[in-house]
């Protein structure tokens, strides 16, 4: 069955990416475990839900016996991680049992039928295209923490990619806010296609993704599944089916007042503000005027907190309430030096984007003032 030799570091590292894929709610036991198989190529190993979250790593591995056994993750995890020595052994016998060896120590770990371990089925025939690491980095930070939570609404719990052959764009809300990404690139298609991808696993993508490489992701999408190949490590998830809503209704058309900050003073005085604001549903008022933009926090239970900084002002002078933490999540996900507010009546959405650049645009909806 299953013997292989393996450096210690690159099996350490592909445990604890793949263990990510356990969701630990399985009414399946085996599917709580890690899928380790030996070929001729080296060590595959998977971990799925089989829905949202399908991760698989490959390393090379100098192979005795090929074959095929699934262990629990956090036990190997930990196992793995505790060994000395540079180079780890794994056997597994006819018993489903893992013998994992390093240094001078040896652990039998009891393990279940690779048999019985199932995964996302092969795509047949799916569109590829390829992104850079840093250019993927770049618009999953900026749409995926709008994404839902609220499982009664599958279809918010996902973010809409929108593929033509002259880019990308990735649409996230919540109904509270919007988080819309554009790219420009050449992607080999003739009819536009969309796709609503989990932020489950859009998170892993962008948790394994280094936002310095230039490194290429290969994206395959088929009708049901999407999978993003990242170095030796795959991302897969099953699409989320539905009608993605009509986010385009709710994209501002106008506004007649514009506030224009330095992103970085704006996000280090709405951190402080939140020292007041979290007691008050994170709700923090704005008043522009000529020069200046003040951000007060008041709480009956805390007290109160003040700071003005500076802004150009363009138009009528703005009162409006926002979630403090929903600003700040649009605005760390930025890089650039300067953010424009553009709002009109204090019950109305409001955008923040930044000053020198069309490709990012956030709407959020604004909070009532408390008098």
């Amino acid at each position: 069955m299953l013997n292989l030799s393996c450096p210690k570091d690159e099996l350490y590292a592909s445990v604890q990416t793949v263990s990510h894929g356990v969701s630990g709610r399985s009414t399946q036991p085996v599917q709580n475990n890690i899928y380790l198989e030996s070929s001729t190529d080296g060590l595959r190993l998977v971990a799925t839900d089989l829905e949202f979250i399908s991760l698989e790593a490959a390393i090379d591995a100098t192979v005795a016996d090929e074959g095929a056994v699934t262990v629990p993750a956090r036990l190997l995890t930990e196992v793995v991680g505790s060994l000395a020595g540079e180079e780890v052994n794994l056997t597994a016998d006819e018993s489903h049992s893992l013998t994992v060896t390093g240094g001078n120590s040896s652990f039998c770990i009891r393990g279940m039928s690779a048999g019985d371990f199932e995964m996302l089925p092969p795509m047949d025939e799916p569109l590829e295209f390829e992104l850079t690491q840093r250019d993927l980095h770049s618009i999953l930070s900026q749409t995926v923490f709008a994404t839902s939570r609220d499982e009664t609404r599958p279809i918010l719990t996902g973010a809409l990619f929108r593929i033509t052959s002259g880019g990308l764009e990735v649409v996230a809300t919540d109904t509270y806010r919007l988080a819309l990404r554009s790219m420009a690139a050449d992607i080999p298609i003739e009819d536009s296609r969309t796709a609503i991808i989990s932020q489950r696993a859009l998170n892993e993508v962008l948790r394994i993704v280094d936002p310095e490489s230039e490194e290429p992701v290969t994206l395959s999408l088929s009708d049901t599944q999407v999978a993003f190949l990242i170095g030796g490590v795959s991302v897969g998830s099953r699409l989320i089916e539905g009608q993605f809503p009509s986010y385009e209704k709710v994209l501002p058309d106008s506004s007649d007042r514009r506030i224009t900050v330095s992103r970085e003073e704006f996000t280090e005085s709405l951190r402080r503000m939140l020292i007041v604001a979290r007691e008050d549903s994170n709700r923090v008022v704005l008043k522009g005027d000529e020069g200046v933009l003040t951000i007060t926090a008041d709480s009956q239970d805390v007290g109160y907190a003040e700071e003005e900084i500076a802004a150009t002002l363009e138009g009528e002078k703005p009162e409006i309430a926002f979630n403090a933490r929903y600003l700040l999540d649009a605005l760390q996900a930025m890089t650039e030096d300067e953010v424009v507010m553009e709002l009109s009546q204090p019950l109305s959405p409001g955008t923040l984007k930044p000053v020198d650049s069309a490709d990012y645009l956030y709407v959020i909806m604004p909070m009532q003032i408390m008098m």
